[in-house]
């Protein structure tokens, strides 16, 4: 039972901090999507990727 609830609190964190990157990457100007080697319609793409796969 408390593997299930660490599984669960783990999916929770890592779709708060997902929320958080997509956020912030919304905020971003072109530019500094840019710099950073990525363009609007590559962040969902690379933030619905599995952790793991990152």
């Amino acid at each position: 039972m408390m593997r299930v609830w660490r599984a669960l609190v783990e999916m929770a964190r890592i779709r708060r901090e997902r929320s958080r990157a997509r956020y912030q990457l919304a905020a971003m100007t072109e530019r500094e999507l840019q710099d950073c080697g990525m363009t609007r319609s590559e962040i969902g793409y690379e933030l619905s990727k599995p952790r793991r796969r990152r």
